[in-house]
């Protein structure tokens, strides 16, 4: 499943922990980008990777990520706030 925000497509994946949505810059050396959702915790984490390296991954501010513990409250979330990070 994909999704579209702010001109981004954004891939959506199935975890055993919840679900990520992961999309690249354009360019010559892309950035890949991921955005987490753990569902137990309700807990939004952002991560980046320059090829060849591994990711980085940080937790997005829960005061600012929330979501109301579903799937579809996740999604919502990460439409309202791609926009505001780096893409």
């Amino acid at each position: 499943m994909a999704i579209e925000v702010d001109g981004v497509e954004l891939h959506e994946t199935s975890r055993g922990s919840g679900a990520a949505w992961r999309w690249s810059s354009g360019g010559p050396d892309p950035i890949d980008y991921e955005i987490q959702w753990v569902e137990n915790k309700d807990t939004f984490l952002y991560g980046t990777r320059v090829r060849p390296g591994g990711w980085n991954l940080s937790q997005l501010d829960p005061n600012t990520w929330l979501g109301d513990g579903t799937l579809e409250g996740a999604r919502d979330m990460v439409k309202r706030g791609l926009p505001t990070l780096p893409h």
